[in-house]
């Protein structure tokens, strides 16, 4: 059956922290603790427990020392092996990628350092994963662990680490030669003892360390917790800001649609006004046509008059009319 997306392996992404692409803040402490591993890495035959994509067997590599890398998850080896093919064929000919299962993973091999970085925590009986670990260890070998410090509720991770539990699966196999708090995460270095012995509890010596990490592991905590609330302000502001952008938005959208239902009416009365006019004008051309049918015929009246005035009938017509007239202003004046 396919797996669902919840349930696929999350992808080790360390490779790509470590050249920064996570990141420059997030790359300097991946390669802090990265460099603290190769610093710790002694001898030159390696085994490194959970390799995944390779990182430190081929840093190891470049080193000139011989690596076997196992790691339970094919997509991690062939991510490790296509970094490989890029790498010097000096460094190719020094380094072994498996995929396979520590507790079934077999090898007459025996190592100067075990390598066992961000395992434990994955694993719910890890008891049995440092025994195992330890077998392929050389006498007076050296164990190299790394895990998260303190609480990383990561999706697959089955145990919280501070100190007292680590110590109690590893004591049992070595000597504790190195305790390293790289930001959040814990480094322990161990060398092998010849039999296996009870373990131990923690020291007064360790137990002023681990009050140490734990007041600088609070510290970060308390900037994280600064930084967030500066972001959570920023946010809240930028916020505020988008309503005032959003309701300033929806009043221009609102006069928008004023000023388009303004000119809507604007333009209907303005059709109706061309409609007007077009009719006044039909009118007035109609009337114009008709004037200048009165005007021609009136044109034509005055032309007849003035012929009919010049000849010698209209001339003794007009005289008579104009002493008429005179006649009857000599009545009106003698009453």
């Amino acid at each position: 059956m396919m797996q669902t997306k919840q349930m696929m392996r999350p992808k080790d992404e360390i490779r790509a922290a470590y050249y920064d692409q996570l990141g420059v803040a997030f790359g300097k402490k991946v390669r802090s603790r990265v460099h603290w591993i190769i610093r710790e890495t002694k001898g030159n035959q390696i085994l490194d427990i959970g390799c995944s994509g390779g990182l430190v067997p081929i840093l190891l590599g470049r080193e000139g020392k011989q690596v076997v890398g196992i790691d339970v998850s094919p997509e991690a080896i062939v991510e490790a092996t296509a970094a490989l093919r890029e790498e010097a064929h000096s460094v190719q000919e020094l380094i072994h990628l498996e995929e396979a299962n520590l507790m079934t993973f077999q090898t007459s091999q025996r190592f100067d350092t075990v390598l066992m970085t961000e395992v434990l925590e994955h694993i719910g009986e890890p008891e049995r994963f440092v025994e195992k670990a330890c077998s392929f260890l050389k006498p007076g070998g050296r164990l190299v662990v790394t895990v998260p410090f303190g609480v990383n509720d990561y999706a697959d991770h089955k145990r919280t680490y501070y100190l007292q539990h680590l110590l109690e699966q590893l004591t049992p196999y070595g000597t504790i030669e190195q305790l390293e708090r790289i930001d959040k995460w814990l480094g322990v270095t161990l060398t092998l003892h010849p039999e296996k012995q009870y373990s131990r509890t923690v020291t007064e010596q360790e137990v002023s360390w681990l009050e140490t990490a734990f007041e600088a592991v609070e510290r970060l905590h308390l900037t994280e917790i600064v930084r967030l609330k500066q972001l959570n302000k920023k946010w809240e502001q930028k916020q505020q800001k988008q309503a005032e952008i959003e309701l300033e938005h929806t009043e221009l959208i609102s006069e928008r649609d004023q000023l388009a239902q303004h000119i809507m009416e604007k333009e209907e009365a303005i059709e109706l006004l061309t409609q007007q006019y077009q009719l006044v004008l039909a009118r007035y051309e109609g009337a114009l046509v008709s004037n200048l049918d009165v005007l021609e015929a009136n044109a034509e009246w005055k032309s007849k008059y003035r012929s009919l005035a010049n000849s010698k009938l209209g001339k003794i017509v007009i005289r008579y009319w104009k002493f008429r007239r005179n006649v009857k202003k000599r009545r009106v004046r003698r009453r």
